[in-house]
């Protein structure tokens, strides 16, 4: 029952991850009827993605899995946007870090436990810190909404360990290397194209997590 609750819930939020995400790119609201028919199937998929995704971690990770549901639907929002028009919505990347902070904090008083809440709090914090002073020096490459989203997904890697947080976003980096070079040797981007961070960052940190 524990997991096929989680897999309904993959499986309902795939639309509504969708049309929220065409509500944010197009910056107007958006009604299923007016989604076109590739739109719907990108539903499907994605769908298909979070059922399968969220029944996985229902029975690798069922103590996490309530802050992974919450990582995987927001982040895949999050992925569409960012991939579709280079943002990473402030809003949404707050609730992202908001949510997380609620479901780990709950972890930690159901378990009376709180150094790995406290551990959470700290990584995102040092992350946020690293990351703003990147920004500083390469605002041209790197934006805003990257250093946002690498500190609320420090919140969800240092849950898991400071050895998380360091494979977390390293592994990010590192598919969004791989990403990049095959697109360069197909030739679909330049050199001088801007970098889409926020998937690469959201996939590596959900690889990992799934690991701990």
């Amino acid at each position: 029952m524990f997991t096929l609750s989680y897999s309904l819930l993959g499986l309902i939020s795939g639309p509504l991850v969708v049309l929220a995400a065409f509500s944010i790119t197009r910056r107007e609201p958006v009604s299923w009827p007016s989604v076109s028919w590739p739109a719907k199937t990108t539903s499907l998929a994605t769908s298909v993605f979070l059922g399968s995704s969220l029944t996985y971690v229902a029975l690798v990770a069922p103590r996490s899995a309530e802050p992974m549901a919450w990582l995987l639907i927001v982040g895949t929002l999050l992925a569409l946007v960012d991939w579709t028009c280079h943002l990473l919505p402030h809003k949404v990347v707050g609730a992202l870090f908001l949510g997380g902070l609620v479901l780990i904090s709950a972890e930690a008083l159901s378990h009376r436990d709180f150094e790995p809440l406290l551990r959470a709090g700290v990584a995102s914090v040092a992350v946020f810190m690293a990351g703003l002073v990147l920004y500083q020096r390469f605002a041209a490459e790197l934006g805003f909404g990257d250093v946002t989203l690498a500190a609320a997904l420090a919140l969800y890697l240092g849950w898991c360990g400071w050895m998380y947080v360091a494979l977390g976003l390293a592994m990010g980096l590192l598919l969004v290397w791989l990403v990049m070079c095959v697109l360069l040797v197909a030739k679909r981007v330049g050199r001088h194209d801007p970098v889409v961070l926020g998937p690469a960052l959201l996939s590596g940190a959900v690889y990992v997590m799934l690991q701990a």
